[in-house]
């Protein structure tokens, strides 16, 4: 008996976020991939998180209509200093919507592939900074964040990185902060432990 895909909608802020989340369903065997849409909305202005979670209810409801529902939907974002987060967290506590996220910016993710990082940074500058410097170490060229293949050059420090970011996660938690106040904090681990549990 044929066994039928999950049907998953991944939603992105950015191109970054976009790449890696096409890598990861790349990671997948080919049956699965089918039902795996990763959508970056344009034109760019529209790829607030607010803007991110009401593209995906519509869509949602579309899908239910069409009597073709998604299985699980997700926002791929990062915090960015962006406005009205609060309300964002406050709807997505109404919503189905999963969410894959890293404040203060994607590139704290990566700066966990190679340390346990707890630093909250005030901008993703500041980051990228840190990034760039541990790149040079490990691969001895420059970090960049569109031109690399970043889920597959880490994918020997993921384990890694997915335990630091629980971790974290786990005592942000436990102190109760408010999600829009968590800095350092991350999903992103979740949707890839989703995956590798499809």
């Amino acid at each position: 008996m044929r066994c039928v895909a999950k049907r998953i909608l991944i939603i992105v802020e950015g191109l970054s976020e976009y790449r890696y989340a096409e890598a990861l369903k790349r990671s997948l065997p080919k049956d699965k991939q089918r039902a795996i849409s990763v959508e970056l909305p344009k034109p760019s202005n529209e790829n607030g998180a607010l803007q991110l979670l009401s593209r995906a209810e519509k869509m949602i409801k579309k899908a239910k209509r069409e009597n073709n529902p998604y299985d699980s939907v997700w926002i791929f974002f990062d915090h960015d200093n962006q406005p009205n987060l609060d309300l964002f967290f406050q709807k997505l506590n109404k919503s189905a919507v999963k969410i894959a996220y890293s404040s203060i910016c994607f590139e704290h993710w990566f700066i966990l592939h190679f340390e346990d990082n707890r630093q909250p940074y005030a901008n993703a500058s500041l980051a990228i900074e840190r990034l760039n410097k541990l790149w040079k170490n490990h691969f001895n060229q420059n970090y960049h964040k569109t031109r690399i293949n970043h889920f597959e050059v880490l994918r020997n420090q993921r384990s890694l990185a997915i335990s630091r970011a629980n971790a974290i996660k786990l005592q942000a938690e436990k102190n109760e902060t408010p999600m829009v106040d968590r800095n350092p904090f991350f999903t992103i681990q979740e949707l890839i432990q989703y995956f590798n549990n499809i």
